[in-house]
């Protein structure tokens, strides 16, 4: 049997939230892959326009700043997931299995803690900006519509760490 085929096999044998929750942060990660394809759209066109037309995209910057910021909280989710953050474990690795596990869990838990404690802000600071209707400068672009979009992945984010606490 081929990994993936064995890799799905097993993911068919996890309870349904934990699925959802794998599947919600491999489609965030999408979300933010076609937000920097589309910060890539928005520099392309705007370089071809300054070098082509003495034109370029009014608030390119505004846009790009907008769509890579978001892109990075989309990322966050599927990259924990996956155990695709550094770790350093020059200490850890001596210990024993079961003081590591501990510890792994122990990890987790504070960072399911600090990803529910920034989605908490991230909330109050959104509703401020939308309350003061805080926009760009070039295009008057509304600041929290971007906040709209990171606290779920921020609550997805602290999720993901509690399924990793519990697996540890």
């Amino acid at each position: 049997m081929t990994d993936r085929r064995r890799h799905t096999a097993h993911s068919l044998l996890e309870p349904l939230p934990i699925r959802l929750i794998g599947g919600a942060a491999k489609g965030l990660a999408v979300l933010g892959g076609l937000a920097l394809v589309g910060a890539m759209g928005v520099t392309l066109a705007s370089v071809t326009g300054r070098a082509a037309f003495d034109s370029p995209i009014l608030g390119d910057y505004e846009l790009v700043e907008r769509l890579v910021g978001v892109a990075v909280f989309l990322f966050l989710p599927y990259g924990h997931w996956v155990g695709g953050h550094v770790t350093v474990d020059l200490v850890v690795r001596r210990l024993p299995d079961r003081l590591r596990a501990s510890l792994a869990r122990a990890v987790e838990v504070a960072f399911a803690l600090v990803a529910a404690a920034l989605a908490w802000r991230m909330t109050l600071g959104g509703l401020d900006m939308h309350r003061f209707n805080d926009s760009s400068m070039m295009l008057g672009i509304p600041t929290w519509w971007a906040f709209a979009l990171i606290v779920p992945s921020l609550c997805l984010l602290s999720a993901v760490c509690v399924v990793r606490a519990v697996r540890a």
